[in-house]
């Protein structure tokens, strides 16, 4: 029985967002047919947008849903639904990947500035005087203009890097390859720092609400302490049960009943989320669920049990059996109804 389930990002994502800032690295630096790089659209291209989508991270944070676009990739159940822990455990694996990506734009500006001649030069339709322009890369390098006076622009680099004013000449150019600290600086502090900052914070916070738990190894000696508990199963009282509300968990295409009103894990799951988070609003007192004895126990059943407990429902088990039983089915479903406190009731027809 798995009842806790461990995540694991595949690798390859790593080293692909990793090429994937390697590509956009050379493709940003590529020189134009006039013999410069675009300072402006580069900076945005490598700071600006990077900067922009960290902040709407920060927005994610308050979205309880996200980010399940990740189910694909991590190969689960399209019912699967994260706990908290597990969410944040998410959102640092997404921020590490674009602390990969940075570190591709990275290592192809330091191996380009090693052994190319980098030009740079600005040009705008919108913006004209160069005092716009320096009072615009001031503020963007406020975070290092006390210790890195070198990434901070000048009015006369930014007069004489201008596209239409660039010539031929040597003193021009090289004042042209000065705006490489600049670029640096920003790549470093608008887009590899907040990826850390957030990663860090994410990583931690999965920790502070990841649950103490003892894991139990998959061993035969271990199988037999999960198989015979000191724990006994409650039992249940008839009367109090006969009456109850039962709810199916993948009994297959059922239809509703008055005492089983809902049939989970089979159907869309936002509409039947929906119809969970509307039946949870007047849950009843008790509450029977009705599983299919040679299925194993889900995280996603788990998690529907504690927030009916959390409503106010006294809970059972039944099981449903779809074909032979075996011991090892009976003891996985009775070992879940121990760590759930869930009465058990007998085996339905």
């Amino acid at each position: 029985m798995q009842t806790v389930q461990k995540l694991k990002l595949p690798q390859w994502l790593a080293w692909l967002a990793f090429a994937g800032g390697l590509l956009l690295g050379a493709a940003a630096l590529a020189y134009t047919p006039q013999g410069r790089i675009n300072l402006l659209w580069l900076w945005w291209l490598w700071a600006g947008l990077p900067l922009l989508g960290s902040l709407l991270a920060l927005g994610g944070f308050l979205l309880p849903n996200q980010p399940l676009w990740l189910k694909s990739v991590l190969k689960l159940s399209p019912y699967w639904q994260p706990l908290p822990h597990q969410r944040w455990w998410l959102l640092a694996q997404i921020n590490r990947l674009w602390i990969f990506l940075a570190l591709g734009i990275l290592l192809v500006f330091l191996l380009l500035l090693l052994f190319s001649d980098l030009a740079f030069g600005w040009s705008s339709t919108l913006i004209t005087q160069p005092q716009v322009v320096i009072e615009i890369t001031q503020m963007i390098s406020a975070p290092w203009q006390f210790f890195w006076s070198q990434a901070v622009p000048d009015l006369q680099l930014i007069e004489q890097t201008r596209f239409a004013r660039i010539e031929t000449s040597t003193g021009d150019f090289q004042e042209a390859s000065r705006w490489w600290p600049f670029l640096l600086a920003s790549l470093l502090f608008y887009n590899l720092l907040p990826r850390v900052v957030l990663t860090l914070f994410c990583g931690w916070k999965s920790r502070q609400l990841q649950p103490c738990h003892v894991e139990i190894q998959a061993t035969k000696t271990h199988e037999v302490s999960i198989l015979k508990p000191t724990t006994a199963l409650q039992q249940p009282a008839v009367d109090q049960w006969q009456t109850a509300v039962k709810i199916g968990w993948q009994l297959g295409e059922t239809a509703a009943t008055p005492t089983q009103p809902l049939n989970l894990g089979e159907g869309d799951w936002q509409k039947e989320e929906d119809l969970w988070q509307a039946w949870l609003q007047t849950p009843p007192q008790h509450l029977v669920w009705l599983v299919v004895a040679q299925q194993p126990p889900l995280n996603e059943l788990a998690d529907k049990i504690k927030q009916a407990a959390e409503a106010g429902c006294y809970q059972a088990l039944q099981l449903v059996s779809q074909g032979d039983l075996e011991e090892r089915h009976l003891m996985s479903w009775q070992a879940f109804a121990r760590k759930y406190q869930l009465v058990w009731l007998e085996s339905a027809a």
